[in-house]
Formats: C-alpha cells, structure tokens, sequence
C-alpha cells in the first residue's frame, strides 16, 4: 500500500518550547488539507539540543502523564497533531523521569502515546545530560506494517537498524539532530544493508551556548528507499516540510539480486561479539 510521509525540518530556539512548537505548527500550517500517514519531526525539536547542565535538561524535561506527571507540551502537540492527521507522528523531547531525563522520542496515534522510546548511544556531551536508554528496541505495529524508531547517533551502531529489520521493520523513523556531514549519505547504507525504508528528520540552525563548541546543523532530511535511492531530500539551510510517497511492502524483499538474499544467507554462526 501507497503511504504518504512528511518530514518537519525546523529551526529552533533553544529553551523557546511553547513558541518553537507554534512554529512547527505555521509550518505544517503551509500545506493545506495534509493528511500523512506518518510525520516525523527532530530529535528535541521544541527543546533545542545544546544543553549546558543537567539542571537546564531536567528543567526543560517534560513529563508524560505516567507516574504521576503531568504531560508536557511536546507530548500534547505530537497527540494533537497525530490526531489532526489520522495518521503516526513521531518527534523527540527531553523526558523527565524524577530525578533522570531522557532524549527521547514519542510516538502517537489518533491522539494517543503508543510507544516511548529512550535513545541507546548518547552523543558527545548528551553523556553529561542524559541517562543512557535501558531498552527494548522500539517496534511499533501500524497498517502499514511494523515501524522501528531510532535517534540520531544510534544510527552509527548497524546492530540498531539490523536488529529492527530482523524483527520485521519495513521502514525505521529518525528524528536526529546531525551535525556530522557524512549522516545523510550513511543512512543510504543502512537501508540498504537491511532492505527497509529510513525516514530521518533534522533540524536547521546553529547553537553556541555556555563555552561548548558550536553547533551547525545540516538539514538534508531525507527518506531513502530499501534500494538506497533518495525518494526526497530536503535543503541544506533552511525549514522545510518534505511530502514523499513510498510503499514500505516493497521492504519485505531482502534479495539483492534474484538468487542473493540479505538475510536468508547472513552466518550468525560465524559473527562474534
């Protein structure tokens, strides 16, 4: 089945939540009558992403109506817009839990939080931040298959993306905040590699914050198909929204070519840890 899929590509300001959202919200605002099957937003899209100390990211650290805690405006906008669509929204947020904040990202549908997941492998100073993930992988069954999710630096680890596709991911949602200019065409590698549709989303913009080297994000969000074209990439400089179409059926076939399968002839009995 055809899907359709918008990537938010924004530019925000750090700390700014309830206005950095209002502008994704006039951005999706300019495509009238959008109804996607799934949107993607950034990793800490309303946030920013530069911290300076672990009191700014518990004080910026958002609940999510579990144990008490009230949910966030992050959380209620990605309920709102999922419910808006019809569709699954996915973005990422620093999440609060007591004392520990995560970078996270949300998924919901029809205006509901359907999974929660904590990134794995923190970048450079997020380690100063952030409590490393503790796991599962996130899988999230939809009708139009199963969806992994995964954040930013995660993608440099294939066992990720690998795992997701052997559980039976036919496309994997990435909110990132990349920096590193080799992300976009590396991502090429991980679909193809694992046969499975990649949706990154990421931000504009620079940050310099606190005497902590700055910040020049790289845009170019992109979707990238299980054969490693680029369905669609977005600019390198400034906010966008990318409307791709795709059907993720097509990642079911891990052949290469008609007698080479990805995964029928993998040697687990060979790799080593």
């Amino acid at each position: 089945m055809l899907i359709r899929i918008v990537l938010v590509q924004n530019d925000p300001v750090f700390g700014e939540v309830k206005d950095n959202i209002e502008r994704v919200r006039a951005l999706y605002a300019t495509r009238k009558g959008l109804r996607p099957d799934l949107v993607v937003l950034p990793e800490l899209f309303a946030s920013g992403y530069q911290f300076t100390s672990k009191s700014e990211a518990l004080e910026l650290g958002e609940g999510d109506g579990r144990e008490g805690r009230e949910k966030g405006p992050t959380i209620r906008f990605l309920e709102e817009l999922s419910l808006e669509t019809k569709g699954w929204v996915v973005g990422g947020l620093p999440l609060r839990r007591g004392n520990k904040v995560f970078n996270s990202a949300i998924v919901t549908h029809h205006g509901t939080v359907m999974a929660v997941y904590d990134k794995t492998h923190l970048f450079e100073a997020e380690n100063r931040w952030f409590e490393r993930g503790s796991g599962p992988l996130c899988l999230v069954r939809t009708e139009f298959g199963l969806m992994g999710v995964m954040i930013c630096f995660d993608w440099l680890f294939p066992e990720v993306s690998r795992s997701l596709a052997l559980q039976g991911a036919l496309l994997i949602a990435h909110p990132v905040n990349w920096v590193l200019p080799f992300g976009p065409q590396g991502m090429i590698l991980r679909s193809v590699e694992n046969r499975v549709f990649t949706v990154t989303a990421n931000r504009v913009g620079e940050e310099s914050r606190g005497g902590l080297p700055p910040l020049k994000y790289i845009g170019s969000s992109q979707v990238v198909s299980p054969k490693g074209e680029i369905l669609g990439r977005a600019p390198e400089e400034k906010e966008a929204l990318l409307d791709i179409e795709c059907d993720p059926e097509k990642a079911r076939d891990k052949r290469v070519v008609t007698e080479s399968d990805f995964f029928r002839q993998r040697r687990p009995d060979l790799y080593r840890n």
